[in-house]
């Protein structure tokens, strides 16, 4: 009598559902295939929303045949990076990317590169309403509210199952992006999570995140909320071919620039949304596609802004020799040491600093172009001076070499000297100036990005509302104006950083 009764049990009860989970991050304006140097096959590329539409359509096509579900989503940091991205505030490549059909996207810090005003006209003249749960604004009587123009959650229904998609973005964002973002309040991660879940309304049974912290935070996401199936991130660039699990939590990340799509497969019991079974892997965006694969109009559209943006950003400015070392931790960077130099001849200073996470591109010997030069520095920072002592330049070096807000920097007219102790932990010693170590009570004049001075990273910030000159000059406007003063570039090749 019990086996009969299993059978009709087994034979009533409705089948999995199963859900794709299609995902990018940071794909920062690529907008184009990429050369992908990294590959042994010359002339191989990567990328560009021509390959990314394809990929995502043909998905969705395999998910219809199959009776599969799916959603769309995007970890942060859409457009800049390119001159593509970077045309009319990123509005026209936005525009681009939103007709690939996201479901949702995530907030990026790099979002608010230009502003609170210029992100709102874009949301604006897009329709992108982006998730991000962890931000709010300070009203007149000190309370927060979250802005007019973001989304906390969204809720979705598929094969019957109520989700709700939770955004997050990483609270360093008033730190690595325009100050206007100071003005806005950033919740820890995990507590807005939490709070965001206890509001949902019931019968919701499956919630994922969108995030923008990277693999570090949601490992630690994960850790505070061990019953969440799935983190779908971003911010850290990270190419997880499988995923990687921290507990019962899946996270995903699918590298940078458009290069791969992210494809999770989710089996979920109904009605409970239990998961059954969940795979991950990046599907790799390395081939053209196939003739007549594109929509004509959006071909069309695309070739439009690639015109717009490319008038002049073919020319060769100059002719790279030798592109000297890879930079690595307590390794200068042979583009770094000349980026860096560039700044002190240019503005004749003492000293120069440069934030290596500000340079988004290396370069290979060969032609270099404007649009070369562009793509190493993306961004409308500008060539700045100001001026402080030698002990507080010692002490921005300490801790960018050894605090909890690292950032590893690029140096002209210094050279920094380390130790590590008996756990492979750095700890500053000294910093050397002209061949003397710096004088604790001599007045520097340093020069950097106005990213830096402005309080990015929070390296200069205990600096406080000290004036510097701004010279006007966009970094890469000094970058062009070195290489063709040059011609031939040879980068320097010598370590800034001694080990003692």
């Amino acid at each position: 009598m019990l086996l009969p009764l299993l059978l009709a049990l087994a034979q009533t009860a409705p089948e999995p559902l199963h859900l794709i989970v299609l995902h990018t991050n940071d794909v920062h304006g690529q907008a184009l295939a990429r050369p992908a140097t990294w590959l042994s096959e010359p002339g191989r590329s990567v990328g560009g929303l021509e390959r990314l539409l394809v990929a995502i359509e043909t998905v969705r096509a395999e998910a219809r045949a199959a009776g599969a579900e799916l959603l769309l989503l995007d970890g942060g940091d859409w457009f800049q990076g390119t001159p593509e991205g970077a045309l009319d505030g990123g509005v026209p490549f936005c525009k681009l990317l939103s007709r690939l059909g996201y479901d949702a996207l995530a907030l990026g810090n790099h979002e608010f590169d230009l502003g609170l005003p210029p992100l709102e006209h874009l949301l604006a003249e897009t329709g992108i309403r982006p998730l991000c749960a962890n931000l709010a604004r300070r009203e007149l009587d000190g309370s927060p509210s979250r802005p007019p123009w973001v989304d906390g959650v969204r809720l979705f229904q598929r094969g019957g199952l109520d989700i709700a998609v939770v955004g997050l973005v990483t609270p360093s964002t008033p730190y690595i992006s325009h100050p206007d973002s100071r003005s806005l309040l950033f919740e820890p991660p995990e507590q807005a999570l939490a709070r965001v879940r206890s509001e949902l309304p019931a019968g919701v049974e499956l919630t994922l995140a969108l995030t923008h912290l990277g693999v570090e935070d949601d490992n630690e996401l994960a850790q505070a909320a061990p019953d969440l199936p799935l983190i779908v991130g971003g911010h850290s660039h990270t190419f997880l071919r499988e995923g990687v699990r921290q507990g019962r939590t899946l996270i995903v990340q699918a590298g940078s620039k458009a290069g791969a799509l992210g494809r999770v497969d989710l089996f979920l019991e109904r009605p409970s949304g239990r998961v059954l079974e969940q795979r991950s892997r990046l599907i790799d965006l390395d081939q053209p596609p196939p003739a007549g694969a594109v929509p004509a109009e959006f071909a069309a559209e695309l070739a439009a802004l690639v015109e717009r943006a490319s008038a002049s950003l073919g020319e060769v400015v100059a002719e790279l020799v030798d592109a000297g070392p890879t930079a690595d931790r307590f390794r200068s960077g042979g583009l770094g040491n000349w980026l860096a130099d560039a700044f002190r001849r240019r503005s004749g200073a003492d000293v120069a600093l440069h934030n290596r996470g500000g340079i988004r591109k290396g370069l290979a010997p060969g032609p270099l172009t404007r649009r070369d030069l562009f793509e190493v520095m993306p961004f409308d920072n500008t060539l700045v001076v100001l001026e402080l002592s030698g002990a507080e330049l010692e002490s921005v070096l300490a801790r960018a070499l050894t605090g909890k807000e690292r950032a590893n920097l690029e140096l002209s007219g210094l050279l920094v000297e380390y130790r590590l102790d008996a756990e492979g932990r750095s700890q500053f010693v000294r910093a050397w100036h002209d061949g003397l170590p710096l004088d604790p009570a001599r007045r520097y004049r340093l020069a950097t990005n106005s990213f830096l001075a402005r309080g990015g990273d929070r390296l200069l910030q205990e600096l406080g509302e000290r004036g510097f000159e701004d010279s006007g000059l966009l970094i890469r406007e000094v970058l062009e104006l070195e290489a063709e003063s040059a011609g031939r570039l040879f980068f320097p090749p010598e370590n800034r950083y001694l080990q003692r």
